[in-house]
């Protein structure tokens, strides 16, 4: 619980993975004259600050956008689910939607549980920044209803990711970005409307990384692997309004705020020579506004989403001189557009289906599959 006392100072935020390679040791021969670099320098410590090995920086982004924040949204839809009536909860950008159904203040019970998973496929094709992999999410919580409009809960959740990164690779060697970890995440919601319910998400994550990449100009393998706390707000409203009986238009919006705190680590190259890196700070903040058309039927509502989001904080990778930047870094807005399906399969038992796509990120592709289940007792 003293962890949490951290949000007070940094009003914060679940980052994550990445982790730079700047503050290398000078006394690391790292030729810098490789075209990569963008310039002539002599040794690596001189141009660790403009190479593009630092540029993990996008990479780390990249993964936050997905696995952090799908992890904190989803928290907030839980309480949508719980609060806000028959049906469907509302996707936040870049997380996953789960289950649906029959709000806790219906049911015989006041006790909730609930679980999801989402897989997303990521990959960067700016040749100063490529990458390509795969992001796993997994939430799982209990909330319980203290009064008719008033939820609390806490959840439990696990990440997996396993990322290529090309841009600090060597011929047809490409380096890599892989990590795990798991998070805590207490929340708390109520109905401040009829129909409209607001929540309120804190969450603490541990998470381990291992990387690898290969000197530019030698072809060295160079292996590393650092720890990382992750601290996050989200702060979440979300509506639903039926319409001609049997159409239904839900929305919500989100604002995300995540810092990460990454541990000094020392990388270890195949000549037996060492890379002294520091500890890193990473942080990413994003609003967001999504909606979902459906049609209800007796236990199925098949439904179109569109989504936008826009990012208000985030850390620039450093690239070299005549590099270019990703979109990841250049462009704040972005676009979301997907389609999926709610199930109530009675007895107070509510699944759910969805998939979408981010758009409008120049040289950037986001695929996402999620799905989930709730239970009412």
């Amino acid at each position: 619980m003293i962890k949490y006392l951290k949000f007070a100072v940094i009003g914060a935020a679940v980052a994550v993975s990445g982790f730079s390679a700047s503050d290398a040791q000078a006394s690391n021969p790292y030729s810098c004259s490789d075209t990569k670099y963008g310039s002539s320098y002599g040794t690596y410590s001189t141009c660790a600050g403009t190479n593009t090995q630092a540029s993990t920086v996008t990479t780390s982004n990249a993964v936050l956008a997905t696995a952090s924040t799908a992890a904190a949204k989803l928290v907030s839809s839980r309480v949508s689910t719980a609060l806000g009536g028959t049906g469907g909860v509302n996707v936040a950008a870049n997380g996953f939607s789960a289950s649906t159904g029959q709000s806790a203040g219906q049911s015989a019970s006041p006790i909730g549980a609930w679980v999801s998973g989402s897989w997303s496929n990521i990959e960067d094709e700016n040749v100063s920044t490529a990458f390509d992999g795969d992001v796993f999410s997994a939430m799982a919580g209990v909330d319980y209803r203290v009064t008719p409009k008033v939820v609390v809960g806490l959840s439990v959740g696990y990440e997996d990711l396993d990322i290529d990164t090309e841009y600090n690779g060597f011929g047809s060697l490409e380096g890599s970005l892989e990590g795990d970890g798991y998070t805590i995440a207490p929340y708390i919601g109520g109905e401040i409307a009829p129909n409209v319910t607001a929540s309120l998400t804190l969450g603490y994550s541990d998470v381990e990384y291992d990387t690898l990449r290969y000197d530019p100009l030698t072809g060295a393998q160079i292996t590393g692997n650092t720890d990382a706390d992750r601290y996050f707000v989200n702060a979440a409203v979300g509506g639903e309004h039926m319409y001609d009986e049997n159409w239904r238009i839900r929305g919500n919006a989100s604002v995300f705020f995540a810092t990460e705190e990454k541990d000094g680590f020392t990388e270890v190259v195949s000549d037996g020579s060492t890379v002294a890196n520091s500890d890193q700070d990473n942080d990413f903040g994003q609003v967001a506004l999504d909606a979902k058309i459906g049609y209800v039927f007796d236990m199925v509502e098949p439904y179109a989403l569109v989504g936008v989001s826009y990012d208000f904080a985030k850390d620039e990778a450093p690239v070299a001189a005549g590099q270019s930047r990703s979109s990841l870094d250049d462009e704040d807005f972005a676009a979301k557009f997907g389609a999926g399906v709610d199930f109530n399969l009675g007895h107070n038992v509510t699944a759910g289906l969805e998939a979408y796509t981010v758009e409008f990120r120049d040289d950037y592709d986001e695929y996402t599959v999620s799905g989930g289940l709730r239970v009412e007792f």
